[in-house]
């Protein structure tokens, strides 16, 4: 699951909103049935800590709205027990016992009663936490305890479904030869991006780089050549951008880049990187026609489009694209 995180926290993923809304009325539902004070379902990252996707609404609660704000890996909360040895975890009646002296949830909120479960996804990471909390001390029957863990099969349910649907999602989005987003997978990035720079005023920077002569390396060394040459230049942008760009490709020899940028030579430099990285690259290709004894070069167009920002992306993309063919015709002579 790792592997298919695109936000910090999944329960922000629009695609999981169906799926939070079920799981509201089962954490309310279980807050009733054990008559806790307050119900939450926990997600966890293991390189933030702990954030309360939703909680209860019974009247009860006294923290009706969630904390957008995380609780540090090593704090030490009840959740944390269960993160780290993914099994359930009732602490009845935790006054007066130091090992929860600095638990904030006690100290600060009062809860002196915890039980919470596990939430997994398919492969074993922990996703996070299904937990009842109360501000005095439990006896909850073994049934109470086994009704919970039937919620917590409820909610796995849709972490797996949630799963494949990213399978299937990164695999739509996603160009099979280079690992790179494919053209639709760049355009729905180039319009989130868009949009944001629109709110923040930023400018608009957009690459378009295409491999010389695609002709020449499938005639000359094969078509598997052509393909590496085509990894080669994926690898290279990949490689040369910043952290807060974008990259696809966007058609058979073509290439993209978007990103928030102060002017053209932020644009410049992102070329000059992957010319740089494609300088040193040595292809080798079992059963090639010939040896292969250069390396890929590239066209590139680059454009900078300034707040306020009023050409859609196809514009923006037009006339990079079109900047890029007059720097083909250039390299040709």
């Amino acid at each position: 699951m790792v592997l298919l995180r695109k936000v910090d926290w999944i329960s922000q993923d629009d695609a999981m909103k169906a799926s939070l809304e079920k799981w509201q009325r089962v954490v309310d539902l279980m807050t009733q049935l054990l008559g806790a004070r307050a119900g939450y379902v926990v997600e966890y990252n293991g390189k933030i800590g702990f954030r309360e996707a939703l909680t209860s609404r019974n009247p009860e609660n006294p923290f009706p709205k969630v904390s957008k704000k995380p609780q540090p890996l090593d704090c030490n909360i009840y959740c944390r027990r269960v993160v780290e040895t993914k099994h359930a975890f009732y602490e009845a009646d935790a006054t007066g016992k130091a090992e929860w002296a600095d638990n904030t949830e006690l100290t600060e909120a009062g809860f002196v009663s915890y039980f919470g479960v596990p939430l997994l996804w398919p492969n074993g990471d922990v996703f996070g936490t299904l937990c009842v909390f109360d501000t005095k001390a439990t006896q909850y029957e073994n049934t109470l305890q086994e009704l919970m863990e039937v919620f917590r099969d409820l909610i796995e349910g849709d972490l797996r479904l949630y799963e494949q649907y990213e399978v299937m999602r990164n695999l739509s989005m996603t160009d099979p030869l280079t690992g790179m987003n494919n053209r639709a997978g760049f355009e729905m990035l180039a319009h989130q991006k868009i949009r944001i720079a629109k709110r923040y005023h930023h400018n608009i920077g957009i690459i378009f780089i295409d491999l010389d002569d695609m002709k020449h390396w499938n005639d000359n060394y094969g078509h598997a050549a052509g393909d590496a040459a085509l990894r080669a230049v994926g690898k290279a942008i990949t490689e040369s951008i910043r952290e807060v760009d974008i990259c696809g490709r966007i058609g058979g020899d073509e290439f993209a880049v978007l990103g928030y940028v102060r002017n053209r030579g932020d644009l410049t430099t992102i070329v000059t990187r992957v010319r740089n990285a494609l300088d040193h690259v040595k292809l080798t290709v079992p059963n090639s026609k010939s040896p292969i004894h250069e390396t890929p070069q590239i066209s590139s167009g680059a454009s900078v489009f300034f707040e306020p920002l009023d050409k859609s992306l196809e514009d923006m993309m037009a006339v990079a694209d079109l900047e890029m063919y007059r720097d083909k015709k250039i390299r040709r002579k």
